[in-house]
């Protein structure tokens, strides 16, 4: 990740948390990459550059990958990310980093 990257949690989000975002969401690689994209504030067309396709395949991937998770926009797309990932940070025997300082002492608001 650079300094450019302006959404904080592409700074959370370790290439295992990834992996399980994706199975979690049922996003396939692609779908995934495209979504670290637009975590990462990238415009379609850096996206295309990135992943080495047209900005054409990069919209349309987009708009299904919206259709999928019931979003209409990044913003949208971006909740439902940060949402996932504060589920799986939450989970007990998580080996993930949490993000509540106080999820070890069973403090948490976010753990229900």
């Amino acid at each position: 990740m650079t300094p450019t990257e302006t959404s904080p949690l592409a700074y959370f989000v370790s290439p295992k948390a990834w992996k399980r975002l994706g199975v979690r969401l049922r996003l396939s690689q692609r779908e995934l990459q495209i979504a670290q994209g637009v975590l990462r504030d990238r415009k379609e067309s850096a996206i295309a550059r990135d992943l080495g396709m047209s900005r054409h395949t990069v919209h349309t991937h987009l708009e299904r990958l919206y259709a999928k998770l019931s979003v209409r926009n990044r913003a949208e797309l971006m909740l439902v990310l940060f949402g996932a990932f504060l589920c799986l940070t939450a989970v007990p025997g998580s080996k993930l980093p949490p993000i509540c300082g106080d999820q070890s002492t069973g403090r948490c608001p976010l753990r229900s």
